[in-house]
């Protein structure tokens, strides 16, 4: 399997639960109440564990800039007399939602430990890591309802590690 094959496995219903929406704005979440849904709010929290990073180059003569993410990339700048190291490699939060909060839309029928697939995460666990220090969040994952909240059914193991 390839990176595209996991990251696709890891984020997919492959047991066909039922799908549990997230609404990531007040509308959203009105228009399923009235809907028969029951918003689940909870607070958008980004985690210190989910990061990504970023040097920029730029030509001394051109100006052009470079983004570099990968760190033997870098290598190649910091030894070109053209190019100069404007921002020093740094780690950055990558994920940008429209609201501190959301919710997920919980059906009036739902049963005390049911089995679901969230679809659209929250919570921000991490599902895919480089070794040069990213990490992405994880998606999707199933979660079994437990009355009042979802328990995540979230394996760290599971996620994917790359090398390179």
């Amino acid at each position: 399997m390839g990176l595209f094959e996991d990251l696709e496995a890891i984020n997919s219903n492959s047991k066909k639960y039922r799908v549990i929406k997230t609404a990531r704005n007040i509308e959203e979440m009105n228009e399923a109440a009235r809907n028969g849904f029951r918003p689940l709010v909870k607070k958008v929290e980004a985690s210190e564990k989910i990061r990504s990073k970023y040097s920029i180059f730029q030509h001394i003569e051109t100006g052009e800039i470079k983004n570099i993410v990968d760190a033997r990339e870098g290598l190649k700048y910091q030894r070109d007399e053209n190019y100069i190291n404007v921002i020093e490699r740094t780690f950055y939060y990558p994920y940008n939602f429209e609201s501190p909060f959301a919710a997920y839309l919980v059906p009036k029928d739902i049963e005390v430990g049911e089995l679901v697939f969230l679809e659209d995460l929250i919570e921000d666990l991490v599902g895919f890591e480089w070794n040069q220090g990213v990490t992405h969040r994880l998606i999707s994952c199933e979660a079994k309802w437990n009355g009042e909240s979802f328990e995540i059914l979230y394996n760290p193991k599971k996620r994917i590690r790359i090398r390179g």
